[in-house]
């Protein structure tokens, strides 16, 4: 018996109690996180202005601190998130939905 093997017994053991449901919502949770984390540098400093959104999405987005398409694309990883914002009606969600969208397909 070697020094290592009552923490390979308790990994094993611990291995056995996994509930396989809660770790594919972690699995889940985790591939959001580094998804935001991976987003390309320069279009994270890019202006939101450059999206040719309707001036009024274009004002909620500014009214609530998003100024650059990383931000939104970081925001808009928890669709509750864009659900909050101030001033957003079901229409400028609805363009801001499609334009994140339209964004992802393009990386």
């Amino acid at each position: 018996m070697d020094r290592y093997t009552p923490d390979i017994l308790f990994v094993q053991r611990s291995i056995q109690l996994f509930d396989v449901n809660k770790c594919k919502i972690l699995a889940h949770w985790l591939d959001e996180r580094i998804r935001t984390m991976e987003i390309d540098k320069q279009q994270f400093k890019t202006s939101i202005t450059e999206l040719n959104l309707s001036k009024r999405a274009l004002h909620v987005l500014q009214y609530n601190n998003i100024i650059t398409i990383g931000q939104l694309l970081a925001q808009a990883v928890n669709w509750d998130n864009i659900y909050v914002l101030r001033g957003a009606g079901a229409k400028v969600r609805e363009e801001i939905y499609n334009k994140v969208v339209e964004l992802r397909k393009q990386r």
